[in-house]
């Protein structure tokens, strides 16, 4: 999914189910579940589209064994509350990764299952070679917990019960009775049969084509078996023959062995038992009987004796790994039975105390084998330490860093060469790491590095690099000679973590040759050493077996890194390596290189399309973390083309890069193969969404909701697309809201919540918004303390005082704590390093432009660029390479819009987002490390003003705006516009080039090259026309390539970004109380007071100086912004200029005309366009004078009101709707017309009618088709009254409605929601917005029915005799001054508007270079302008507004 997003929640699932197993003298190949995971994202989405891929539903496995109480009594300790569900044993992973992975015959279910349980059938070895260890004395120093005790079933099962049974035991049932002088008891039928048996099977044993040709060796006639079953062939055929070796070898234990194994197979239990106990009293150690005693005490559900045979077994030969691995089996299987946190503890610690117990007897102190081991039990061992380590996991976040050094020691096992082991080949995890990046970058550049540093690096030289995969050059042993000249190289290179190589898949492929040249690729630990000290491979199975285990560890430790809570944290036991995206990248590398598999595929690609970095390929071609993802997905999916989550992060990639079709192709097939894969269907909802079609994305959505009831993806996408189309069935409610229960009849507003979909998705946002409390800064705090205080003195120009570095260190001292310290002080570390960054940039440029033109607002005479040699006076603090990318929600930013969130959350949605984008603009390779140098000057008082917009084609922000960038003065301004999207082939974007004498099209352009060209014009204010628009390029504004930015008329919200200085509004829109420096002001104010008083209020440490920390508990405000306040109303328009097709008269011809000639014109066009949009009703017309009857004083029957509503059907929600209703009911004769837009929405608003109001005032509800905009604006004079939406307003809609002389009826509903603002902002610039404003529902719903009540019509004859009905009462009146005033209204005064507009560009720019933009600066404060009392821009309108009042 995508991404969007990173949106991370998928679970490791190894060595789940884990029951006993037998041994044998070879093992099955279970099957390995590797860690999973979907987010983009990281999957999905989050919006905006990142992969974020959930694991797929699990079924419980089988747990055959039941639950047994224990003696011991445990303490619950504290970190036991973090242990996973009771039938997973290894805790949760981040949800962005595939979880299907290639077999591995060592870390399964089936490798612990109980259906696998067999008897040991051959020895070990030699019972005369049997190495008895001593057992366990005293406490080991290098284990964690206590060894384990020579009786462990007194811990696990109470009493404890005979070990060593008495031998006495009486022959099996079966056995024959010893064979007497001269009697033979191969000449029995039975015996000769089964040796007849044996014969053929090594007759035929060298296979096909071996035996000798042309001989019959079977009698043609002879009779085969009328069975050939297992059941058949051990009763008949094994058994005699067992039997008889018995007889003639009663003593030999290889055929004893065998025979207990025939009777377990045959369900003889206590015969096999027998001859076990028969074979002890021969040979008391000899553990593969114990084994099989345990093994088949465990079938008799005998499970304590079962263990404690297998425990006595392993305690003399701890390398006995099938009784390792049945211990484990049975531990696992009691914790997931356990009925408590405290009882399934002291089952996890007791299985950690086997495997330490194993490896106490394998390892010397120094961390050596100190016995020789088989290359096959090499991964036994790897899989025991691999346990012991995941084990670790479960019992608290306190036991991370246990957990992961026993997984690193996991993976140095497989890595040293065999015994005997040269201390300079000891290779450690950081050895192999660095090992890996070298390689890798060694690959990427050749003999070249690019990285800087690294060409003085002995590895990095010609001689040494051109050789690599050579046999005769041990890259590894001279990674680990080079002790920390090449650490601390990659670290300097990669900004304090190591760089990341970028491969290409064939090159991950290639790696493992390279690092392990002598054994050709083979893991050298598993190889032999001859006579000559070459290193042997062996068999294919081993090597498979090893590499798969490796590869479950090194999975295991990249899911682990990214984890948010291990960000910025050192690696244990590497001497300072920080765990980054870097170190995940290069374990995710090994993964591959040693065992390719589609899963991993798809988790590496997932991690590269979310990093910076690039380079160049050998064609010149780009490779950054999107194309290299793009490659890893491809090449997943040549290995399985079905694979649901590759093809899911496939398609969101694509759909990330406008190719949406081809995404709903993949997401498609993707569900096809996983019908129930939540994160697949919830990408396929979105892009069905994105393409205009939410309706039909609602189906997808329901589904995988139903699979993942906690997917924010599916939840926020299901609500989006519901309240697209009005179906609010399932809605619930908020306190003070209306809403509607899963029937569709509507709940009234009160003060508890109503549960449903609504309140489902604001608790899932809320809980996304926590995530960031958990990625701390600890261990480079104080790097960037430093930094962030060296750039503030810069920006000052002057030492910091005492006092000011006494309040920096609490601020950055407050960002210390543990995570859930974090979260309840809702510290966000990064963010506050980000919004730092975005704060002090443009302060730093300002110092910058001081120091080389001084405080000059304007020169007469070309000067200089900034020095760029002073470049590096001007550093930027540099963001951590081990910071990872913020969380985002799943709700976007303009979804807000229409959602009835707390101001709090309305802020923070936008302000995570626009941290990822700052997190992403500073992550950009080619950023410089110092800010963008400032402009010149403006030469002759000329500012350079830049537009960037994406709508710059038949959108309503072209329809607004076109006239304004050439109504400019050129005397004052240069006007830049940057359009970032293609040409739709409509005429807007050509009239609007020609207005505009600097027009670029950067559609195609690299933001490098669009700041690169920003710079280069020399841009002052930077103008954001987009916001959080789809195609919008907010990372143009995050660079901050220009020293004033702001945002305008686009998006009618807080952008929540320290990269925006302004936001262009009014009083009416943005309330001054609800801005985060006049909030500051108002907090500064009281604490003065309270000072002056002797008392004190105390500062929040996470604000910086008057820019609020936005995580702040407060409801009070909203907007990170300063306030650019235009009279009037910030809204522009065009209509002046481009829809005066109605009278098809000029202003000039317009005001030459008579109003009242004016007004009857008008009149006759609304009748006229009454009768075309609505032929049914009634026509208004009178016919003519009936003698003796005057109709004046009489109302006509076809007086019907017609109120309206013109918006998208998402603006509409249940507690508007509801009161529309109630006005129809009250307003018998009137109808309420809406659009079908989309058509979806028409059932589910009709049905909520009836069922809310009923059938008659349902069918007063009618719908019409959306019309092309001429014919839109026309019309909108048919309706009496415009309704407007209450959550968000109409707003171009309005301009549209108020130019056609209809009146609305809106209410500011939100003080903290500007775009539940802006239509009383516009009404309010017509001169008559008291009249169209109300500020409840009450009043709302009072006001409409008196307007329509007022409406009354008086005959007026025209010449031809018909009679004309004209209206009369306040809401005709109303609409007559709408009318005929609009051409003097500010609303409508594009130049006006214009010209006030660049009155603010000028003051902006003055602040700006005088310092006074920026609270608590010295500049401000000592100045004594308006800037000192308000953060506001208030701009005046000097010129008089003429509007009469008829």
């Amino acid at each position: 999914m995508a991404g969007g997003r990173w949106h991370w929640q998928y679970l490791l699932d190894l060595l789940t189910d884990h029951s006993a197993r037998c041994t044998r003298c070879s093992s099955p190949s279970p099957r390995i579940r590797l860690p999973a995971s979907s987010r983009s994202r990281y999957g999905l989405v989050p919006q905006p589209h990142t992969p974020v891929m959930s694991q797929p539903p699990r079924t419980a496995p089988a747990h055959p064994y039941p639950s047994l109480s224990f003696s011991a009594s445990s303490s619950h300790r504290p970190d036991s509350q973090h242990l996973p569900p009771t039938h997973q044993w290894i805790p949760q992973s981040p949800s962005a990764f595939s979880h299907d992975q290639p077999p591995d015959p060592l870390s399964s279910e089936d490798a612990w299952s109980a259906a696998n349980v067999t008897p040991t059938s051959r020895p070990l070895r030699s019972a005369s070679h049997i190495h008895v260890p001593s057992p366990p004395r005293g406490t080991h120093t290098n284990l964690a917990h206590p060894p384990m005790p020579r009786q462990p079933a007194t811990m696990l099962f109470g009493p404890e019960h005979p070990a060593n049974p008495s031998s006495a035991h009486p022959l099996p049932r079966h056995e024959p009775t010893p064979p007497s002088a001269g009697s033979n008891p191969l000449t029995t039928n039975l015996a000769r049969d089964a040796m007849m048996a044996y014969a053929y099977f090594l007759y035929d044993s060298p296979g096909p084509g071996s035996t000798p040709l042309g001989l019959t060796s079977v009698p043609i006639f002879y009779a085969t078996p009328e069975s050939d079953t297992t059941d058949y062939t051990y009763r008949n055929r094994l058994l005699p023959l067992l039997l008889t070796l018995v007889e003639y070898h009663p003593q030999h234990l290889p055929i004893l062995l065998l025979l207990a194994c025939t009777y377990h197979a045959l369900g003889d239990f206590d015969a096999s038992l027998s001859i076990s106990h028969r074979i002890l009293s021969l040979n008391p150690q000899y553990v593969e009987a114990m084994s099989n005693i345990g093994t088949t005490m465990k079938a008799l559900n005998q499970t304590e004796k079962a263990y404690e045979w297998w425990w006595k077994a392993l305690q003399l030969r701890p390398t006995y790994w099938d009784a390792l691995d049945n211990i484990l089996g049975m531990t696992f299987t009691l914790a997931h039975n356990a009925a408590d946190h405290g009882r399934r503890l002291v089952y996890y610690r007791q299985a950690q105390g086997v495997c330490q117990y194993v490896q106490k007897h394998v390892f010397n102190s120094d961390g050596r084998l100190s016995q020789h081991l088989q290359p096959n039990e090499i991964p036994r061992l790897q899989r025991a330490i691999f346990t012991n380590g995941t084990i670790y996991t479960t019992l608290g976040p306190t036991n991370v860093d246990r957990a992961i050094l026993e997984h690193a020691r996991a993976l140095e096992l497989v890595f040293r060469p065999p015994p005997p082991t040269p201390e300079a080949e000891q290779y450690v995890l950081r050895d192999i790491l660095l090992a890996t990046c070298a390689a890798g970058h060694i690959m990427c550049s050749g003999s070249n590095p690019s990285l800087p540093g690294l060409s003085s690096i002995g590895i990095f030289q010609p001689n040494v690099s051109s050789r690599l995969g050579d046999p005769s050059l041990n890259f590894l042993y001279l990674v680990r000679t080079s002790g920390d000249q090449l650490f601390h190289a990659l670290l300097q290179a990669g900004g304090g973590v190591l760089p990341t190589p970028l491969l290409l898949p064939e090159q991950v492929t290639r790696l493992r040759a390279l690092l392990f040249p002598q054994t050709k690729g083979v893991l050298p630990a598993i190889c032999t050493r001859t006579a000559s000290g070459e290193l042997k491979p062996p068999p294919d199975s081993v090597r498979q077996q090893t590499n798969g285990m490796t590869n479950t560890v090194l999975l295991t430790l990249a899911k682990r890194f990214q984890d948010n809570t291990l960000g910025n944290a050192t690696l244990p036991g590497t001497n300072g390596l920080r765990i980054s995206t870097s170190v995940v990248i290069l374990l995710y590398y090994l993964a591959l290189t040693l065992s390719p598999a589609p899963s991993t595929f798809n988790n590496l690609g997932i991690v590269l399309s979310g990093i910076s970095e690039s380079r160049s390929g050998q064609d010149g071609q780009l490779l950054d973390g999107t194309a290299l993802a793009r490659m890893f997905y491809t090449a997943g999916l040549h290995l399985d083309g079905k694979h649901p989550h590759l093809l899911t992060n496939l398609g969101s990639l694509l759909k990330d890069q406008g190719q949406s079709d081809q995404a709903i192709k993949l997401y498609t097939k993707a569900v096809e193969q996983k019908p129930d894969f939540d994160i697949a269907l919830a990408n396929l909802g979105n892009a069905i969404k994105d393409v205009g079609r939410p309706w039909d994305a609602i189906g997808y959505y329901k589904r995988a909701a139903a699979a993942n009831p906690n997917l924010p993806e599916a939840i926020c996408g299901l609500v989006n697309s519901l309240c697209s189309v009005c179906d609010w069935r399932g809605r619930g409610t908020l306190p003070n809201e209306v809403g509607a229960d899963d029937a569709g009849y509507f709940v009234p507003p009160g003060l508890q919540m109503y549960p449903g979909w609504m309140t489902r998705m604001v608790a899932v946002t809320e809980e996304q918004v926590k995530q960031n409390y958990y990625q701390d800064l600890d261990g480079i705090l104080p790097a960037i303390a430093e930094e962030c205080t060296r750039a503030l003195a810069c920006a000052r120009g002057r030492p910091l005082t005492l006092e000011e570095v006494a309040v920096w260190q609490i601020r950055f001292q407050s960002l210390h704590g543990t995570a859930e310290d974090r979260a309840e002080r809702r510290v966000n570390g990064p963010g506050f390093l980000l919004r730092f960054i975005d704060w002090i940039q443009p302060q730093l440029q300002r110092r910058w432009y001081i120091q080389t033109y001084g405080k000059t607002l304007s020169v007469d005479q070309p000067v200089p660029l900034p020095d760029e040699t002073q470049s590096s006076l001007f550093m930027r603090p540099t963001l951590p390479k081990m910071l990872l990318p913020p969380a985002v929600p799943s709700v976007l930013p303009f979804h807000t819009f229409t959602y009835p969130l707390s101001p709090r959350l309305t802020r923070l949605i936008p302000h995570r987002s626009a941290l990822r984008i700052s997190y992403a603009a500073y992550s950009h390779p080619w950023l410089p490390k110092h800010v963008q140098p400032p402009p010149k000057p403006p030469l002759g008082g000329k500012i350079n003003i830049g537009y960037v917009s994406n709508d710059v084609n038949n959108h309503p922000l072209s329809h607004l705006m076109q006239n304004v960038f050439g109504m400019h003065d050129r005397r004052k301004f240069n006007v830049f516009l940057y359009t970032t999207s293609p040409w739709d082939g409509t005429a807007y974007r050509p009239r609007i080039a020609g207005l505009v004498e600097n027009f670029v099209d950067v559609s195609g352009w690299s933001l490098e090259a669009i700041v690169g060209h920003i710079k280069e014009q020399g841009i002052h204010i930077l103008v954001n026309l987009g916001g959080y628009t789809k195609g919008a390029r907010n990372d143009v504004f995050a660079v901050r390539p220009c020293p004033v930015q702001m945002q305008l008329m686009g998006y009618a919200g807080t952008l929540g970004a320290g990269w925006c200085d302004y936001l262009v509004c009014d009083p009416i829109a943005c309330p001054q109380e609800t801005s985060a420096v006049e909030q500051w002001r108002n907090l500064r104010a009281r604490r003065q007071h309270a000072a002056s008083a002797g008392g004190s209020i105390p500062e929040d440490s996470l604000d910086i100086n008057a820019d609020i920390d936005p995580e702040d508990s407060s409801n009070e405000w909203i907007y990170t912004e300063k306030f650019l306040y235009m009279p009037h109303t910030f809204m522009v328009t065009d209509h002046k200029q481009s829809f005066r097709g109605d009278d098809n008269l000029s202003p000039e011809e317009r005001a030459a005309v008579p109003v009242e000639t004016l007004w009857l014109e008008e009149e006759r066009r609304r009748l006229e366009a009454r009768a075309q949009v609505f032929p049914d009703l009634p026509p208004y017309v009178l016919q003519p004078r009936v003698a003796g009857k005057d109709l004046a004083v009489h109302r006509l029957r076809s007086d019907v009101i017609i109120f309206a509503n013109f918006n998208q059907l998402y603006k509409i929600d249940p507690g508007i709707f509801l009161v529309w209703l109630r006005i129809l009911r009250k307003v018998p004769r009137s109808i309420l017309w809406l659009l079908r837009f989309p058509a979806a929405g028409e059932e589910h608003l009709m049905r909520s009618a009836k069922l809310w109001a009923g059938e008659e005032v349902a069918s007063r509800i009618r719908f019409t088709d959306v019309a092309k905009k001429d014919w839109h604006i026309f019309r909108a004079r048919v309706a009496d009254l415009f309704l407007d939406t209450a959550e968000c307003n109409a707003h171009t809609i309005a301009a549209d409605v108020l130019w056609a002389g209809t009146p609305i009826l809106t209410w500011p509903k939100h003080a903290h929601k500007m775009c539940s603002r802006v239509a009383a902002s516009m009404v309010n610039a017509t001169g008559f917005g008291e009249r169209m404003t109300v500020h409840s529902a009450e009043d709302y719903e009072a006001r409409a029915i008196a307007l329509a009540e007022s409406v009354h019509y008086v005959p007026h004859h025209e010449p031809d005799g018909t009679v004309l009905p004209r209206g009369q009462g306040e809401l005709v009146d109303l609409r007559r001054n709408m009318y005929v005033n609009r051409d003097h209204m500010p609303l409508f005064d594009t130049l006006r508007w214009t010209r006030n507009m660049e009155k603010g560009y000028q003051e902006a720019w003055r602040r700006w270079v005088e310092g006074t933009q920026f609270e608590t600066s010295d500049e401000w404060e000592a100045c004594d302008g308006d800037e000192k009392r308000s953060g506001c821009i208030w701009v005046q309108d000097d010129d008089p507004v003429h509007i009469t009042h008829t």
